[in-house]
């Protein structure tokens, strides 16, 4: 392919939290780069996930669903989002089909309709596999009336591969003419250090009810390659003292559980043997510190 017709550019992954987002990224680049949970605001910060083809690299930008809270780290969250929208070349703006059109949905897409910003938007259409097909005819309709500029409205399932080409080709029409910005070996910017971050973080989050995951962050204060594999100390932070004893469980069952779940994860993908020594400390305002935020990976600055 020559460079002359060679497209590459960065797609922003936009939408609330469990629209499926982290999930299309990651079955498109055929890679775990971003953690998948059930629960909302499971992303905290922006995630490259790179998809090469003969003709194209397309540059996913995971970004952390757009929603309301009052912590520091909610608002940064919010931020990143949207300065990621910004710098992208196109706008893949995600919604969860199964459930209503809410207020905060439709807001969310006419802020991005409204013309401030001027790139190309897809409206990507989730999780039609569980709804029937006159179900999502008035849906596609509306987000026609809502947002009639937009490029295309493309129904899929991200977790079946559903319509997935279809989005693809869309997407690379959208894109500069230019050369590949990446090594086409090279799939995301995350480090193996933050994987393994994010990886415990995961089974925390796949561990726990209620509020307390979204209380807790993995703060990797050692990784190191030792003989043939890697030896990993993870500080698991908890905002509040009663959490500390309700995530280590009975006799340390729960942490135990956490970590051979996360061990697992991480040796699949970094291909090596890994010793994973997990603790819990209490920071009980870890998510309104700046200074921790940022030391986390979790400021206005990723």
């Amino acid at each position: 392919m020559s460079d002359e017709t060679f497209r590459c550019g960065t797609v922003a992954l936009l939408g609330r939290p469990n629209v499926g987002k982290s999930t299309l990224m990651n079955h498109i680049i055929r890679a775990k780069v971003a953690i998948v949970t059930p629960k909302p605001q499971t992303t905290r910060h922006r995630i490259l996930g790179v998809y090469n083809d003969d003709a194209s690299q397309i540059i996913f930008v995971d970004t952390p669903g757009i929603h309301k809270g009052d912590k520091q780290l909610n608002r940064n969250m919010v931020r990143i989002a949207y300065a990621a929208a910004e710098e992208a070349d196109v706008l893949a703006i995600m919604q969860d089909v199964t459930c209503p059109l809410d207020r905060v949905t439709r807001e969310l897409i006419e802020r991005f309709a409204d013309g401030r910003l001027t790139q190309p938007r897809i409206h990507v259409l989730n999780k039609v596999d569980a709804i029937k097909k006159d179900d999502l005819l008035p849906r596609l309709a509306m987000m026609q009336r809502l947002d009639p500029g937009a490029v295309a409205y493309i129904p899929v399932s991200a977790r079946r591969g559903m319509q997935i080409e279809s989005l693809l080709k869309q997407l690379t029409g959208l894109l500069p003419q230019q050369p590949a910005l990446h090594d086409p070996e090279w799939f995301t910017d995350q480090t193996q250090r933050q994987l393994a971050a994010e990886y415990v973080r995961e089974q925390v989050f796949l561990a726990m009810q209620q509020e307390i995951p979204f209380q807790t962050a993995v703060d990797i204060e050692r990784f190191e390659e030792q003989g043939e594999g890697i030896e990993i100390d993870a500080v698991i932070l908890v905002g509040s003292e009663r959490h500390k004893p309700m995530l280590i469980g009975k006799g340390g069952s729960r942490m135990k559980d956490i970590g051979v779940r996360a061990r697992k994860g991480l040796e699949n993908i970094l291909d090596c043997r890994v010793h994973l020594n997990l603790w819990v400390r209490v920071d009980e305002d870890w998510f309104n510190h700046p200074g921790k935020l940022l030391d986390l990976g979790l400021g206005t600055d990723q």
